[in-house]
């Protein structure tokens, strides 16, 4: 009860002049309508849930009427509402979810997939859903077997396959450039918190298939013509723009066995302090770069790396974790553009598209058009500006034009985002073993289909 009451104290409803704007006796404005619930974490925590609320109070800023120009929408007081559970079980996710409602939430954020498991109790409390990291088709109404299939949820998808091995891509490049510094030993290794082919495990596979494409591009007399092309591309870019002196690319070495079933991938939390056992691990097999993905865990990485007294670098995860975590040692990171595609789903959702009236603040459902995104997935398939690579210190602006603007490359991440699609399991080792093994015949289609889709 007092947990409740103090977000019922923190949001104090006088007046409403717009939609958009609730007048409130502190110093920042709480719009009451949208509200993002962390999934466990602080609002604050300049990662996944962080982004989303960014997101929900940038669209709030901009469709404020009373709010004057600004350069930047944190110069604004008005700001979107936000809830922090304790934890993660669905008790606590249900509490948050009634307490936003009571308040008057309209539209429930949901940045992580751990709200998977209770998306059905805040589709039932209010008028529509975001929920970011998952799919929100099949939902059952809180949550029940025998209750009805909601209809007003829109669930935002990233092909963090795609991120990881855009990311995987620039750590060849990058450690191509460092060839002397790590003499010719060019090793990646990656680790994720827990095992989940949506949200942790794709980023792992793109990861690592981005060191097997670099390693067939660069291989001589390769069977894939089409690949190999892409070698005096990147020749040129390093070349041309970064360092006229390296006349060859190297492979790239994973310190891990992908084959091994005992091998060790996730440190079974995503709680800070509990990745140092496996950081230590793969520090200890010379790992050159670390690709952590298991949220405050980079922390963990990091603090081996220094204790250690290692040039091991690490590739941060979901945003820009140089920013975090400082430049010395994050060289860039597979980024997803969660902001922009909660911003994008709010101004869909507040719309005449879904036949939005800003006067009742009510949705028309008979007469939403096709492009109303309430009751679908949305994906980085159709909005591939939801997907990027970090600019830091380390990276030269061309390498991150050559990714985003190379056709090849966009061929390239469009296939590979169909093929995860197509070989994803339940659980990670069995989809390294349907696309890593060294005789297998799906590893020859794989690369078959890479192939042609540069065609």
């Amino acid at each position: 009860m007092k947990k409740i009451m103090k977000v019922l104290m923190m949001v104090q409803i006088l007046t409403t002049s717009t939609s958009f704007t609730v007048s409130c006796a502190k110093k920042y404005q709480y719009l009451c309508d949208v509200w993002v619930i962390s999934s466990g974490g602080p609002i604050n925590d300049k990662s996944f849930i962080q982004s989303a609320w960014e997101g929900a109070s940038k669209f709030i800023v901009s469709q404020a009427a009373s709010s004057p120009a600004l350069a930047k929408w944190q110069d604004s007081s008005l700001w979107a509402s936000y809830y922090e559970p304790s934890g993660i079980t669905p008790s606590e996710f249900q509490t948050a979810y009634k307490v936003a409602t009571i308040v008057g939430a309209k539209t429930l954020i949901l940045p992580g997939f751990s709200h998977g498991l209770t998306i059905g109790w805040a589709a039932a409390l209010t008028d529509n859903v975001i929920f970011i990291d998952g799919s929100g088709q099949n939902v059952h109404a809180k949550m029940g077997a025998n209750e009805p299939i909601v209809d007003n949820i829109i669930g935002i998808l990233f092909q963090k396959e795609i991120a990881g091995f855009l990311a995987g891509l620039v750590t060849a490049i990058w450690l191509n450039l460092h060839q002397a510094e790590f003499k010719q030993e060019l090793n990646i290794a990656t680790y994720g918190g827990m095992d989940n082919p949506i949200g942790v495990s794709n980023y792992l596979w793109g990861f690592l298939l981005a060191a097997d494409i670099f390693n067939e591009i660069i291989k001589p007399n390769a069977s894939y013509p089409n690949l190999q092309q892409l070698m005096p591309d990147i020749l040129a870019v390093i070349n041309n723009k970064i360092d006229p002196t390296i006349k060859h690319l190297l492979p790239i070495n994973k310190v891990q066995d992908v084959l091994n079933a005992n091998e060790s991938w996730f440190s079974q939390s995503f709680n800070q302090g509990e990745g140092k056992i496996i950081s230590d691990y793969l520090i200890s097999k010379k790992a050159s770069i670390i690709f952590p993905v298991a949220g405050p865990q980079t922390q963990d990485t990091i603090d081996y790396i220094k204790y250690k007294q290692v040039k091991t670098k690490v590739i941060g995860v979901d945003t820009a974790q140089s920013q975090i975590y400082g430049d010395e040692h994050i060289i860039t990171s597979g980024l997803l553009n969660i902001a922009q595609a909660t911003e994008d789903a709010l101004a869909n959702i507040y719309s005449s598209k879904c036949n939005y009236n800003s006067v009742t603040k009510q949705w028309d459902d008979s007469k939403t058009a096709q492009e109303c995104w309430i009751n679908t997935d949305q994906s980085s398939k159709t909005n591939p500006n939801w997907l990027g690579v970090e600019k830091t210190k380390w990276i030269d602006d061309s390498v991150i034009n050559y990714l985003n603007n190379n056709a090849k490359i966009a061929k390239l991440t469009t296939t590979i985002g169909t093929i995860y699609e197509q070989i994803n399991q339940a659980h990670f080792a069995d989809t390294l073993r349907l696309t890593y093994q060294t005789q297998n015949q799906l590893k020859k289609d794989l690369l078959v289909m890479l192939e042609n889709g540069l065609k």
